[in-house]
């Protein structure tokens, strides 16, 4: 059985800055592929612009450990309406399947990444625009943070 991480071996938050066009690796995330995507100077963030066009993250974790996943996004509209469907891979299991918050400001938006999903190394994170999206989605950020377990556990919000 793999123990889980201790506040020390928990990964610091971190994000990708995706307001630049070529953007940089943090400490445990970098971005090696993207296919369908493109930086727009207007909005100052990274699109995916074609049906299922994505980014593909790579998380390398000093140990097992949950993660909490945070987005900055908005959502494309076409005559104020958005349909940009979104789908979350982590490593084989879907996180989020099709999801779609019709928010056209910037935001974030967080996940949480079981340890079950995740192994010590490298680890993926792939972020699609599902087949027939009609809109665009901008990405200023995806960040992660590590969760430490403690000795005890305090209740839910």
């Amino acid at each position: 059985m793999a123990t889980a991480a201790t506040p020390q071996q928990a990964i610091p938050a971190q994000a990708v800055d995706l307001t630049v066009p070529n953007p940089k690796r943090t400490q445990n995330l970098s971005l090696p592929l993207m296919q369908g995507c493109e930086f727009n100077s207007e909005t100052k963030g990274l699109q995916i612009v074609v049906d299922e066009g994505f980014l593909k993250f790579n998380l390398e974790l000093p140990s097992m450990q949950s993660i909490r996943l945070t987005l900055n996004q908005s959502s494309g509209t076409i005559s104020g309406t958005s349909d940009n469907p979104v789908t979350i891979t982590v490593n084989d299991y879907t996180l989020i399947r099709s999801s779609d918050d019709h928010n056209s400001h910037f935001h974030d938006v967080t996940y949480m990444i079981t340890s079950q999903w995740l192994h010590q190394g490298n680890n993926s994170i792939r972020i699609q625009l599902d087949q027939n999206a009609r809109t665009r989605i901008t990405l200023k950020s995806v960040g992660v943070a590590g969760i430490a377990t403690g000795a005890s556990s305090g209740g839910g919000s």
